[in-house]
Parts: structure tokens; sequence; C-alpha cells
């Protein structure tokens, strides 16, 4: 990944969260403001995904239901942009709230990182 100070990149986030209140953005930022190593994160979460344990809002299905409730308009919309995109409808695994939940997360994280300079 591109290397952007952690600095620039707390303050990205931090305005991401005082623009966008209670959006799936805002869910990636406040994650990734609690690293220490910002671009780690990304590079991380990329990498491994939801699925490695890493987002710790994210890991028991009551938690993933709520995040798939709570965003379920914007969780619609990137789905169907991501499968307008690739020409196919997303092949759903097990438990589709927390598989969307995940999905969403992830594919969030990196249109967040290309945004902020992050090579991904």
């Amino acid at each position: 990944m591109t290397t952007v100070s952690n600095k620039t990149l707390k303050s990205a986030l931090q305005d991401i969260i005082n623009s966008k209140p209670s959006s799936l953005q805002v869910a990636v930022a406040s994650e990734a403001l609690d690293h220490e190593d910002i671009t780690s994160f990304f590079s991380d979460l990329l990498q491994h995904g939801c699925i490695s344990g890493m987002i710790g809002s994210l890991i028991y299905y009551i938690d993933t239901h709520k995040f798939f409730d709570k965003h379920y308009n914007e969780i619609e919309e990137l789905r169907t942009e991501y499968q307008d995109n690739i020409g196919e409808p997303l092949q759903i695994k097990n438990d589709l709230k927390n598989f969307l939940a995940w999905f969403d997360f992830e594919e969030t994280a990196y249109q967040m990182a290309l945004e902020l300079g992050l090579e991904v």
C-alpha cells in the first residue's frame, strides 16, 4: 500500500465520521481509527477479510444481523452496483445477513482505501 501518513489518514477518517453519520463508511472509519497503524488495518482487512475476526463488532451473528439491518439500504445499493459491475448475481454463502454485512464492510473498506490514496 502507498505510504500516506497516519496523521493524514486519521484526519480524513475523522472527516468521514463527521460528514456521513450512520453510514457504512463511518463504521469502517471508526474501526480503522481504533488501530494504531491505519494502513496496516486496511491491508490486513482487505487481505484476510472480516472472517478473520479482526473486526470485533462483526464476529457474532447477532452483531452482523444488527449491522445488516442498520445499513440495509446502503448494503442493497452496494450489492446491486457490484452485481451490475460483474454481470452476475453475488453468490451468497451461508447466512445472508452475515455474508452481506462482511461483504459490504470489506467492499466499503476497499473503496475507502482507494479514495484515501492507498494502493490495494
